[in-house]
């Protein structure tokens, strides 16, 4: 079935009771100056915030965004005066100082452009891509104006864990935290991240954190096959595949291709078989720099895999991306599903600190000796 044309940004899918709560709040004037959407990755949390700011700015609005009055266009369109979206991006190289802001600037409104004119935009895992101190500047000099036409400024900040303290740009979030702790009344902030626990602690002791979970199976089947030009079976598999993670179906979330799998099958394989000096030999062999990006997305592989395992070991293959794994590393057929459970939340442990943009040297062994105890228990 071929893709349905969108002219403006896609439907919220599947959150139709925490809309409802945020619906009330705003109604009765008790939105949070700042909010943090936490989730899992791809399904949405920063549309729902996009929908949020839209419903704060809208004229005319009917328990929803009535997407008809000025502001609402404008929303929808990503153009409104007083919505500001900012997200990770890649630091431009060989500029410094007000040169390098204007540079960021100039690449955010180039990439508002491209998901204007593509709402079912995806993400690549750039490892550069991070919320930089000029980014930060930008954000607090936006902060200061009064709204241009609307009630207040409505900030949008997306994987807000890129904003952590590091060595490009040590004082973003520190400077971030002074926006937090001393909003101007007409100001809104509203913070995305699937990994929170990679925040600086005084960032989210400063926000309201909302949790955001994946949309219904059958709702995110139905938006793919509507949306994302997939047949009904096909989607209906990877939405489960997925745990109705819309998002990294459609690429938001690229797992890094085959040498990923291979990678993180090698990793797991370490932690099952290997011994103390296997695994700080297959450490050692990681670069000591460079934990975002493709690091990133092999650990999220790493995850997908051993809660495949898991699916498997509680006799429900077919909630599996990779039902096999049990079949290439045999020491998983007797492991009880809720061991293998314990081991993902290691990873996502792991993933935390190479948001940190940690040495993923040491990252790695941690993870391996966590992951061989855990196995061995």
């Amino acid at each position: 079935m071929a893709a349905r044309a969108i002219v403006s940004l896609h439907p919220v899918v599947g959150h139709t009771e925490l809309q409802a709560r945020l619906t009330r709040a705003a109604e009765s004037g008790r939105i949070p100056q700042s909010l943090l959407f936490r989730g899992p990755p791809g399904i949405g949390k920063q549309r729902l915030a996009l929908w949020l700011a839209s419903l704060v700015q809208c004229e005319a609005p009917q328990g929803r965004p009535c997407g008809q009055c000025t502001s609402c266009r404008l929303a929808d369109d990503l153009q409104h005066p007083d919505i500001h979206w900012f997200f990770p991006l890649p630091s431009p190289k060989k500029v410094s100082g007000d040169r390098r802001r204007q540079k960021l600037e100039e690449a955010r409104l180039e990439e508002l452009g491209a998901r204007r004119a593509n709402p079912l935009w995806t993400t690549a895992g750039d490892e550069a891509a991070s919320i930089f101190l000029p980014i930060v500047a930008e954000i607090r000099a936006r902060a200061v104006r009064r709204p241009a036409m609307g009630r207040s400024s409505v900030f949008v900040v997306g994987d807000a864990e890129r904003m952590v303290p590091q060595a490009s740009s040590p004082e973003a979030a520190n400077a971030f935290l002074k926006l937090l702790e001393e909003p101007a009344v007409d100001t809104l902030v509203f913070l995305t991240s699937s990994r929170p626990g990679a925040l600086l602690p005084t960032i989210r002791s400063r926000v309201l954190e909302v949790r955001v979970t994946p949309p219904p199976l059958e709702e995110a089947q139905t938006f793919l096959v509507e949306h994302g030009g997939m047949g009904a079976a096909e989607a209906g598999a990877a939405v489960r595949r997925t745990e109705g993670s819309i998002g990294t179906v459609l690429g938001f979330a690229a797992d890094g291709g085959p040498d990923a799998r291979v990678e993180a099958g090698s990793l797991l394989a370490c932690a099952v078989r290997g011994t103390r000096a296997d695994r700080l030999r297959l450490a050692a062999g990681y670069p000591p720099a460079g934990a975002r990006g493709a690091f990133s997305g092999m650990l999220d592989v790493l995850e997908r895999t051993i809660r495949d395992a898991a699916s498997v070991a509680a006799g429900v293959p077919e909630a599996a991306l990779d039902p096999g794994i049990v079949d290439r590393i045999t020491e998983m057929r007797s492991m009880p599903p809720e061991r293998l459970v314990h081991a993902a939340r290691h990873v996502e442990t792991a993933r935390d600190a190479a948001s940190g943009n940690g040495n993923p040297q040491g990252i790695v062994a941690v993870l391996l000796a966590d992951l061989a105890a855990t196995f061995e228990t």
